[in-house]
């Protein structure tokens, strides 16, 4: 039974990895993305989702590969900053949204 779960959450992984990759690319492909903030985020925070569950299709499908701890630093360095700049665009979203309100009330 631990094999089964274990196989099917490996598999997860993989497939997680491959679509959140061809999200990006599709992102890249038919998207201007680029031409607002929103847009760059939504990129960045996509691509490093995309590259977190890559790396760890890796590690899943290669074992022991020599680099990994090498990329998954890379990988993991990426995810701080971009979390960071999703909470400052989710706090200054919800303080436009309060001073409207005030605006409204008044």
């Amino acid at each position: 039974m631990d094999e089964t779960l274990r196989a099917i959450g490996m598999g997860l992984v993989v497939v997680s990895a491959a679509l959140a990759d061809a999200c990006v690319i599709a992102h890249q492909m038919l998207a201007r993305w680029w031409e607002t903030p929103e847009g760059r985020h939504v990129m960045a925070y996509q691509a490093v989702l995309a590259a977190v569950l890559t790396l760890w299709a890796v590690a899943i499908i290669l074992p022991g590969w020599q680099w990994f701890h090498a990329l998954r630093l890379a990988a993991f360095a990426l995810v701080p900053p971009v979390l960071a700049w999703r909470l400052a665009i989710i706090v200054q979203a919800w303080q436009r949204g309060r001073s409207g309100h005030r605006k409204d009330t008044t």
